[in-house]
């Protein structure tokens, strides 16, 4: 998960038992970035309604306690908040930045990567089917914006002339279209510069009518054909890098009133017998468009192919392959190094200020969710309004217009190849960087399971990428606190129930601009197709999940470790036999009758391990025994045992149930472990508190007691590590704490100083939150309370709980 959350948790360490830090929120701090502060308190009785909480889903039902622990152990990020953190101080990333700097210097433009929060997880994650001769692939396409800065946008006519060597060359004004989320681009008449242009035609053909051809089909045909990638028509001739060839500009006449050409100080003979010379071609002007479609082809066939695509760094392979439709050029970089094939979309664009007119319902929207604070009345939005808020940042970006005119299911849009399409990548980055690590995990799941089950079928057709994007969006706002880490299982089936919702009516809304709906152009049965596949997802979540995470690889064995997906999926399909899931746990169960109860609690413990000792010996001779009667398969894939539509039990029973327990439990243990060396010591915190949690419900199976018992000890022993990790770095760093701990104080001597009372709690609290900051939270021990003094601390917690 690689991310601390803003929380904060006390915990409370009585003699003899030190209580698991539980969640209660008590209050809400609004900031300026979009994150929350929660300070939250943890007592006894909430510790035992979260292990109730827990005990419910996975009696009731299992399939959603098992989502929420999988999505909980799947990794992104080494450490979320440290990138999310670097990128909201940053309006480029570096490698943009080292980019811009060439790309001005050899082309007239420059770029924007929009996507600069995923490119740690393509660096951790990698994509790949078990399909044979199938190749590992980012899971994200990263997206590049190229500003064409020849072309400049100007508010009016009256500006200063550019000479021969001044940049850009070409000076446009913006002209609304009929289409909320598309603009024309005009040519400025003063002192404009001599245009080639060719005149307007209307050089299409319309489509056969209802009466030769079914609606299905007359939809289809012309947007199926636009949104089919197709190879470079490769064009060799040399083209000046300083002006942009004529087949990018439209001559067309339009109406006006010719009321320039009257002097105000004429009488009114004058005036009238001006009108009545007037003739038809007086009320018609020609003026000059930039043409979309001729500006795309221009930068697919020529520009891209012969000089841009080596500037951005791409092989002579990848530019061979490349494909395109209107507004993108897909291409695919094959890195040696790692075998991985790194998918990107190059889409050109025209730099404009931020569209006030079209964004003005954004900016002002009304029905945007506001959270109310009980305790300080203070009101809260995602995201932020009012000064220096994150809309008011956001109005300062710039927006860009790509080469992409509205296209009709029906009929044909005259004004197509003159109308761009108007996209927001900067603001975009903006809004992903202000997502908590939730919400992030939530999209990246999102993408993953369309990669999985909708592109191969849909491919640019359907339900794409950037609608999950603005789907995601638009969930942010509707509710930006609820995205609790360890049930996001249960939040992420609420968010794919309201996009199959989406799907259905065929209306989804561009985030910035409400009156365009990205659905409306795209085919019903694509929609249908995506709704089908989420509808059949939330009717049998686990197989879906465990399918489609399961063509996540890890990139590095030094990342997060992999929860045991093919192990987990074993224990579900398997039929409810203790020899057939696990030889080991019929032993167990065997074993248990003659179980002795000794009053001493080292005699008892003593008799455990006795009788663990006998029952490794029989597990051992019976699994030695099986291995003869089986013949093991090496080259196990999963895409032959997964089948999607086998149900999962909402009620296991206990062998499952104890099996699953424990393998929850390892791997949450195994990535506290690593969180306390990749990311923060309030994460590993978070995963040990979870697999506590978990193992005092395996506790409460009288067969398990020995097995949570050394579980405990685990837990217990890797906390002490990390707290004597807090301590030594808060020791050496540069400012010494306000308040000194000295070496010798252990938590025992605080415990026994306690009891006597030479230590007052306020006090001890100070000193602990001031010399050690973030530090971790003491053993865990969910066993009965004892009516003693507590000490509360402070601490950070990773979830909304």
């Amino acid at each position: 998960m690689g991310t601390t959350c803003s929380k904060k948790y006390n915990s409370e360490k009585n003699s003899g038992e030190i209580i698991l830090p539980g969640p209660k929120m008590v209050s809400v701090t609004d900031n300026s970035d979009g994150n929350s502060d929660f300070i939250t308190e943890s007592n006894y009785k909430e510790d035992l309604m979260h292990i109730q909480t827990i005990k419910y889903e996975l009696n009731k039902h299992a399939p959603v306690f098992i989502l929420n622990n999988i999505l909980m152990g799947f990794q992104f990020y080494t450490d979320f908040d440290k990138v999310s953190k670097r990128l909201q101080h940053i309006s480029a990333s570096p490698q943009e930045t080292e980019m811009n700097k060439t790309l001005l210097k050899v082309e007239t433009m420059e770029c924007t990567y929009p996507d600069a929060i995923m490119d740690e997880v393509n660096q951790n994650i990698i994509f790949r089917t078990m399909q044979e001769f199938s190749s590992a692939e980012n899971l994200v396409a990263k997206r590049i914006y190229v500003i064409n800065d020849l072309i400049e946008v100007v508010k009016c006519d009256e500006i200063p002339q550019y000479t021969s060597i001044d940049k850009p060359c070409y000076q446009v004004k913006i002209q609304e279209a009929k289409r909320k989320g598309f603009l024309k681009l005009k040519q400025v008449e003063n002192n404009a510069p001599i245009i080639k242009a060719k005149e307007y035609v209307e050089n299409y053909e319309p489509l056969p009518g209802p009466s030769t051809r079914c609606d299905s089909e007359y939809e289809y045909s012309m947007i199926t054909e636009m949104r089919t990638p197709k190879p470079l028509e490769i064009v060799n001739e040399v083209e000046r890098r300083d002006t942009l060839p004529e087949t990018c500009f439209t001559q067309k006449n339009e109406k006006c009133f010719p009321i320039e050409s009257l002097d105000s100080e004429d009488d009114e003979e004058v005036r009238q017998e001006f009108f009545r010379n007037l003739t038809d071609e007086d009320f018609m002007k020609k003026v000059i468009y930039v043409n979309s479609h001729g500006f795309m082809k221009y930068f697919q066939n020529g520009l891209f192919p012969t000089s841009l695509g080596k500037s951005l760094g791409f092989s002579e392979d990848a530019i061979a392959t490349a494909k395109a439709i209107p507004g993108k050029i897909f291409l695919q970089e094959f890195d040696i190094e790692s075998n991985v094939n790194k998918p990107f979309q190059i889409i050109p664009a025209v730099t404009i200020p931020w569209p006030d007119e079209q964004t003005i319902e954004f900016v002002y929207r009304d029905e945007r969710n506001t959270i109310i604070n009980t305790r300080t009345g203070a009101t809260y939005q995602w995201p932020t309004t009012g000064h220096n808020g994150m809309i008011e940042e956001m109005r300062n970006m710039t927006a860009v217009l790509v080469p992409k005119g509205y296209t009709k299911k029906k009929g044909v849009n005259k004004d197509a190849y003159l109308e761009w399409e108007i996209n927001f990548p900067k603001a975009e980055r903006y809004l992903e960087a202000r997502m908590s690590h939730a919400q992030m995990k939530c999209l990246l799941i999102l993408l993953t399971l369309h990669k999985t089950y909708i592109d191969p079928v849909t491919k640019q057709n359907g339900l794409l990428p950037e609608h999950l994007r603005t789907f995601m969006y638009w969930q942010c706002e509707k509710d930006f606190r609820n995205w609790p880490e360890h049930r996001l299982g249960t939040k992420l089936l609420r968010v794919i129930k309201d996009l199959q919702q989406n799907l259905f009516f065929g209306v989804l809304p561009n985030y910035f601009i409400k009156e365009q709906n990205l659905f409306e152009n795209i085919p019903k049965k694509y929609l249908n197709y995506a709704q089908k596949v989420f509808l059949d997802i939330l009717g049998n979540p686990v197989p879906y999940f465990i399918k489609a995470l399961s063509y996540l690889r890890y990139a590095s064995g030094k990342f997060y470790p992999p929860v045991n997906l093919k192990e987990l999926y074993e224990v579900l399909r398997t039929k409810s036999s203790p020899a057939l899931l696990n030889p080991q746990l019929a032993y167990s169960i065997v074993t248990q009758r003659k179980r002795r109860i000794y009053k001493n609690p080292e005699s008892q413990i003593k008799h455990l391990k006795y009788l663990k000792k006998k029952e490794q010996i029989l597990r051992e001779r019976h699994l030695q025994k099986s291995k003869q009667n089986e013949n093991e398969d090496n080259d196990y894939q999963m895409k032959n045992d997964i089948n999607v539509n086998d149900p999962i039990d909402n009620e296991l029973d206990t062998i499952k149930t104890i099996t699953i327990l424990e393998i929850f439990i390892k791997h949450f243990i195994e990535i506290g472990k690593k969180s306390s060396n990749l990311a923060t010591y309030d994460q590993a915190m978070f995963y040990f508190k979870q697999a506590m949690y978990l193992n005092k419900i395996l506790e409460e199976t009288s067969s398990m007691i020995l097995e949570a018992h050394d579980y405990q000890q685990i837990i217990a022993k890797e906390e002490s590590r990390i707290r004597r990790k807090t301590i030594r770095s808060v020791s050496s760093s540069e400012e010494p704490p306000p308040t000194p701990i000295r070496k010798s104080i252990t938590f025992n001597d605080i415990n026994q100083q306690l009891k006597s009372g030479s230590i007052r709690l306020k006090n001890l609290e100070n000193s602990f939150n001031n010399g050690i900051q973030n530090a971790s939270a003491q053993k865990i021990n969910l066993g009965k309370p004892v009516r003693k003094k507590t000490v509360v601390f402070a601490e950070s917690d990773h979830s909304q709980m």
